[in-house]
This record gives structure tokens, sequence and C-alpha cells, in this order.
């Protein structure tokens, strides 16, 4: 069976009054999927996206509201968190692994998971690629990160696709992957 890469991205909101608002087990609400399937050959061979309608923080904080490309409005129009997850693991196939821009994206889709009480088929240890730590490996100083559109930058990617919406970002992040030598950090 072939195996694939799951480039994801997740946007997420949060309290828009800081702290004093904050759920206690959800600091982060996901409001948007997007991920691009990428073949053992680090081809893109698909992509997903999905809004989803916040429960928690509906109101969007205001530095988020900034860096989005899209308001409440928007995301009155998603569906629920727990149909876009079930759905979007379903896209994914069986057998993949995923990587991600950072280390965050990850944590928030498991601490989301399960606050909305979906099975998390992951195992633990939970293995990815972190796609930024790799680049920073390869191309940087080893211990500097730079931001996606700094490395989309780097590597002459730039496309007419804007940053800050899950797909796009999930796109670029997988543009990146396809310029890292995975073998040399023991990848398959």
């Amino acid at each position: 069976m072939t195996m694939n890469y799951i480039v994801m991205d997740l946007e997420w909101n949060q309290s828009y009054n800081g702290h004093m608002g904050e759920h206690p087990r959800m600091p982060f609400e996901i409001i948007e999927i997007g991920a691009v399937k990428v073949d053992k050959n680090l081809n893109i061979i698909d992509e997903y996206s999905s809004l989803i309608k916040p429960k928690i923080y509906k109101k969007l904080h205001s530095k988020i509201r900034t860096i989005l490309n899209y308001d409440e409005n928007d995301l009155n129009l998603g569906r629920g968190f727990k149909e876009v997850c079930s759905e979007f693991l379903e896209w994914c196939g069986d057998n993949y692994i995923f990587c991600t821009w950072g280390p965050m994206d990850l944590t928030e889709l498991q601490r989301n998971m399960a606050y909305f009480k979906v099975e998390n088929p992951f195992p633990r240890p939970f293995l990815y690629y972190d796609v930024q730590k790799l680049y920073c490996l390869q191309y940087g100083d080893q211990k500097t990160r730079v931001s996606l559109d700094v490395a989309v930058e780097e590597q002459k990617l730039l496309e007419e696709r804007p940053f800050h919406r899950a797909l796009d970002d999930a796109f670029y992040t997988g543009r990146v992957l396809a310029c890292l030598d995975l073998e040399q950090f023991g990848a398959y």
C-alpha cells in the first residue's frame, strides 16, 4: 500500500477577551482545516478544505481577524467540527504521515477532537514531520525557524495564492516539503 503525506494547516480562534474569557479545556478553537495530499514522489495529488462554524469563540479575536481572509459571516456558513474532522480523517485514507509547518497544529487538532468527542485514531507517540524544523535544518542555521512566507520566497515558490488560509498554507508547506531531502532526515 502506498504511503502519502498529509500536509495539514489549521486556523483557529481564541477568546476575544483574552485569558479572562478562555475556556479551560479549549484555549484555541479550530475554525478551518486545509490539507494537501502528497504522494511518495512529493507531488500534490489532492486537496481538502472546510470552514468550521465555531461553538465556543463565535467572535473573531482582533489579531485573528487581521490575519485571516474571512470573517464571522463566512464561519457561520461552516459545518460543525465533528462532521468536518470525521470527513477530513476519512479523506486522509489509511496509510499516511502528517506534515505541518510547526508543532502546534496537531496538538490543537487532538485537543479539539477530545473536546468535541471525535475518536482519536492516532497512535502514541504521534509521528509527524515538522516541515518548518526540517527546513531550518536543511536551509537555515539549524536553530532559527523561519516563517512559511520566507521559506516560500527563498525557494521561489510564490504563486497567486494568499497566505493565512488553511488550504493555501498547506499547499505552500507541501511545495516546501518537496524541496527537502527527506532521506537526509531518515524520512520515508
